[in-house]
């Protein structure tokens, strides 16, 4: 694989956390079985995963642009 090429991955993960934090079904197969949270902290991690994705497939856009 070409290291000019991992932008798809990082797209891909974005689109992955993206996911778990919009999805209830998915979250709770991926990070509700792992960890029991109370709503609050729920929610904070949710909104930090929802901004954190969106960050991550912004920057391999960026990285897909300059290839």
């Amino acid at each position: 694989m070409k290291i000019e090429m991992i932008y798809w991955l990082m797209i891909i993960l974005g689109v992955i956390l993206l996911s778990t934090s919009i999805s209830n079904s998915f979250y709770k197969v991926t990070i509700g079985k792992y960890l029991q949270l109370n709503i609050y902290f729920e929610a904070i991690l949710r909104v930090f995963l929802f901004f954190l994705s969106i960050i991550v497939i912004f920057v391999g856009l960026y990285f897909e642009s300059l290839f």
